[in-house]
């Protein structure tokens, strides 16, 4: 657990330069920004076999993800959605693909951008 969840964090960090980089900034800016050596990783796993009968599940209530990334492995179960343009759309992932969601607080992350 301990090493897998130290490559995620690897994940994150390459993850969180790119998006540095796109806006403009150092790669390093939101690693130092966010003091990403001293933060918290929260480890959730779970699992969510294929439904017999699909059509009588509820699933979750729309949401946003709180963190700052979130890092899901898909498993080729259908039932995952993102909401795009006001509509609520399939995510159809390719095998063994790791989804990235961007959380509520990258949206809110102060950069030299802010006025």
């Amino acid at each position: 657990m301990l090493e897998y969840s130290e490559k995620l964090r690897e994940v994150a960090r390459k993850l969180l330069g790119g998006i540095s980089e796109s806006l403009g900034l150092e790669e390093s800016y939101l690693d130092k920004d966010l003091e990403l050596e001293s933060g918290l990783q929260i480890f959730v796993g779970n699992y969510y076999p294929p439904c017999p009968q699909p059509e009588l599940t509820m699933g979750m209530p729309p949401h946003s993800d709180h963190g700052l990334l979130t890092l899901l492995i898909h498993n080729q179960v259908g039932g995952l959605q993102v909401q795009h343009q006001g509509k609520w759309i399939n995510v159809n992932a390719l095998p063994n693909s790791l989804l990235v969601n961007t959380g509520d607080h990258l949206e809110v992350i102060e950069s030299p951008f802010h006025v």
